[in-house]
């Protein structure tokens, strides 16, 4: 939506054109027209004017946030200066002090064919490989992290003869990890050199170099590791060394009580299950749910959406009405905060986990209605309607939505 500033100087603009008295007459109808507008959106409930002490409050917070986005973007800005971007290449490229200048991350993007090494005495403290293909990338030189992050690359080889304790890989296809020597992959301290990974095919881990070595072959798509509750793309592995081998196994998302990154085994070791799991899961994602309500009561909406995020993720609302629930939550969350395409994403979402649900359709009709999207509104409103007739929020909503319909607005 347009803000006020450029609504009056498009009407100052417009108003111009015409003699006295057609601005007159012309200012009386869009005088009419604000009063509504203001009436809907008291209506509704996505005015933007302080309608109480707490909501003054919560409109100073989003004054001290957006002070503190600023702020963040300032360091964002020093942070790009401290990373060496390698983008593109098709040949080798050897990565020296020159080469690196003040950089301490290496971000290697969207190269084919190509070979990039980084060489001894470097202190660089990440490394991101991502969008290669075809790439080998040699480190020859410690990170101060001990960390790297492979995403959406394929025939991709990571190459270490130094200590490396984790590396990252995400949504890649026939790519490879290989710790030079066994000598630096023990070297990591406790827990060990680890490779997490999430919707990776074919991913070669290996110790010992090329030849020789202990390896395994990862395939993220592997039923028979996959909790069958949880999207396949959403599931972390870890491929670590246990009991003399190289194992894959796949993690069970952390609680409140427990450590992310346990495995099954390490969790039977500990004396629990999977079920304990589970229960402790469902206990904090209705935790996180609650604290979302009690902040959305507080006018404390973007705190409220934090809450929400973070309790979609638990496998508790992972479909259904539970998950319409929160999404239609988080919507609302989205309206009161002036975001009305991502509360319209939220809405429709949720609507499509549950086609029953009401307020999945009236948050969508006010996403579509605050966009100015009225004919597209109406029906969702129709919807909601149809499964609450006696909401009075929802007849108000469509009697406006209809208002300005009729207006051509």
């Amino acid at each position: 939506m347009s803000t006020l500033v450029e609504q009056t100087k498009a009407r100052k603009d417009y108003h111009a054109k015409w003699d006295a008295i057609a601005k007159e007459e012309i200012q009386r109808v869009e005088d009419e027209d604000e009063l509504d507008k203001q009436a809907s959106s008291l209506s509704l409930g996505t005015d933007a004017g302080p309608k109480s002490e707490a909501e003054a409050q919560d409109k100073a917070t989003n004054k001290a946030l957006r002070e503190a986005k600023a702020l963040w973007e300032k360091r964002r800005d020093e942070e790009k200066r401290q990373k060496l971007v390698i983008k593109g290449e098709t040949k080798t490229v050897l990565v020296d002090q020159k080469l690196l200048g003040d950089a301490l991350v290496v971000d290697i993007q969207e190269c084919k064919k190509a070979v990039v090494t980084l060489v001894p005495g470097l202190k660089v403290a990440k490394v991101f490989i991502s969008n290669c293909e075809d790439v080998v990338v040699e480190l020859r030189c410690p990170l101060i992290t001990s960390f790297v992050e492979v995403s959406r690359c394929t025939k991709t080889t990571l190459i270490t003869s130094k200590v490396l304790h984790t590396v990252q890989c995400d949504l890649c296809d026939d790519c490879s990890i290989i710790w030079a020597t066994k000598e630096c992959f023990h070297e990591a301290q406790d827990p060990g050199s680890r490779v997490y990974s999430a919707a990776c095919r074919r991913l070669g881990v290996a110790v010992g170099g090329r030849q020789n070595s202990m390896r395994v072959e990862v395939d993220n798509f592997d039923r028979s590791l996959c909790d069958e509750n949880i999207p396949i793309e959403e599931q972390q592995f870890v491929t670590q060394f246990v009991d003399g081998k190289l194992l894959t196994e796949r993690i069970v998302q952390g609680t409140s009580k427990r450590l992310v990154g346990t495995t099954l085994r390490e969790l039977e070791r500990e004396g629990a299950s999977a079920t304990t799991v589970a229960e402790e899961q469902a206990a904090d994602a209705e935790r996180e749910k609650l604290a979302g309500n009690q902040a959305f009561q507080k006018r404390e909406y973007g705190q409220a959406a934090v809450h929400y995020t973070v309790s979609l993720e638990r496998p508790a609302f992972a479909s259904g009405r539970p998950r319409a629930v929160v999404l239609s939550n988080r919507s609302a969350c989205f309206l009161k905060l002036g975001d009305h395409g991502r509360a319209l994403e939220d809405a429709a979402a949720a609507a499509g986990f549950d086609e029953t649900y009401a307020k999945a359709h009236f948050r969508r009709g006010l996403a579509l209605h605050a966009l100015g999207r009225y004919r597209e509104a109406l029906p969702e409103l129709g919807k909601a309607r149809d499964l609450e007739p006696k909401n009075a929020q929802v007849a108000d909503a469509i009697r406006f939505a209809e208002m300005r319909l009729s207006r051509g607005a």
